[in-house]
């Protein structure tokens, strides 16, 4: 007969350390900003390599910096992205709310995602700027 209390400390153990190799918050986000990141870590842009700057038109692609005003109404279940900006024409902050919306600036990079012959522009590492 086997000690099972030794295999079993051995699990406990692992699975304790597999939740340690988790993203954790940093001390100096907070939890809500942390799970807005994590809600628009790939979110898909546009259809096509190309998203048009929302104020001056430029064509933004893959590897460009870019700023996101998204939105969503409190009775939605998802955010949806509102406006692109350029580097240019980013704004610093969210001057258009509106009662019963919680609002979003964040700033990423854009990336490009394909599957088969379609290729559709998303957000990589994105970055919650403001909230409202």
């Amino acid at each position: 007969m086997t000690d099972s209390s030794l295999w079993l400390a051995s699990v406990c153990d692992d699975a304790l350390e597999s939740l340690d190799d988790q993203p954790q918050p940093k001390p100096t986000e907070t939890l809500h900003q942390y799970f807005l990141k994590q809600q628009f870590e790939g979110a898909r842009i546009a259809g096509g390599e190309t998203v048009p700057c929302y104020d001056c038109g430029d064509h933004l692609y893959e590897g460009r910096p870019v700023s996101v005003r998204a939105c969503r109404h409190s009775d939605e279940p998802a955010y949806t992205i509102a406006a692109v900006y350029c580097a240019g024409c980013a704004p610093t902050e969210l001057t258009e709310t509106a009662h019963g919306r919680e609002d979003v600036l964040l700033e990423a990079d854009l990336g490009l995602a394909m599957a088969g012959q379609t290729h559709w522009t998303i957000l990589v590492d994105p970055t919650v700027v403001a909230t409202a």
